[in-house]
């Protein structure tokens, strides 16, 4: 990356620490746990911390915001701390590994900065990958839009989605509308993408009720532009360009 921007890696987490993945994939990668969940990654080997003072966070996006919030670089990566191996994917996918099969740190840390650049001299605020790897998927190597999946990148200078916990539709997916709305693009890398495990009973599931609540929300905030169908459970961002 240029010399002139700062950039790092941040993995959100929540009652893991017996489940460290995230932390094997990137050179480097800051965890960001609860205050008093921080001795408890410590003694699970995680080497870099941001403790979350008691009482600041409660869910996903509060969290989120709060590591834009709170952290000093210029632009930002924040990955979900269930991100077993990075992918490059076209008409088939490949994990991002070396010739002996280990994962490859340097290469999947590199494209990281490679995005950030990218989304830095664009002067956009938000990308993230598709939370879908499966090679049918792909049709070209970047979209302006889509559902965002399991890495996110903020170029803070340019971010202008806002964060109110008073607002029923608060979600990651109403965050891409708000860009889409404000900055008209999302950049998304479509032949970079995680493999994630999913959300398990471990860490923060999100029940079914407050899933169906947001979408509603989101349906009757965003009208025409947002759609979800309950049977597939898919969203639809109905944007033209």
């Amino acid at each position: 990356m240029s010399q002139n921007i700062t950039f790092n890696i941040y993995c959100m987490s929540y009652m893991r620490p017996h489940a460290i993945m995230t932390e094997k994939v990137f050179e480097y990668c800051t965890y960001v746990v609860r205050a008093e969940e921080e001795e408890a990654y410590r003694k699970a080997g995680v080497k870099k911390i941001l403790a979350i003072p008691e009482g600041e966070v409660h869910d996903f996006m509060s969290t989120f915001y709060w590591i834009i919030e709170n952290t000093p670089e210029d632009v930002i990566c924040i990955v979900d701390d269930d991100v077993k191996e990075m992918l490059y994917r076209m008409d088939y996918k490949a994990p991002i590994r070396t010739k002996t099969g280990e994962l490859d740190q340097e290469r999947a840390t590199a494209e990281c900065e490679r995005i950030a650049q990218v989304l830095y001299d664009l002067d956009l605020g938000l990308a993230y990958d598709n939370p879908q790897p499966a090679p049918y998927v792909y049709h070209s190597e970047w979209q302006f839009k889509a559902m965002p999946g399991h890495i996110r990148w903020v170029n803070k200078a340019a971010f202008k989605a806002k964060y109110n916990p008073e607002d029923p539709a608060t979600s990651d997916i109403d965050m891409a509308m708000q860009e889409l709305l404000l900055n008209r693009v999302i950049l998304q890398p479509v032949y970079y993408c995680t493999q994630a495990t999913m959300d398990t009973n471990d860490g923060y599931a999100e029940p079914r009720s407050v899933h169906e609540s947001i979408q509603y929300a989101m349906m009757n905030k965003w009208g025409q532009y947002y759609d979800f169908d309950f049977k597939k459970n898919t969203a639809r961002i109905n944007v033209q360009r």
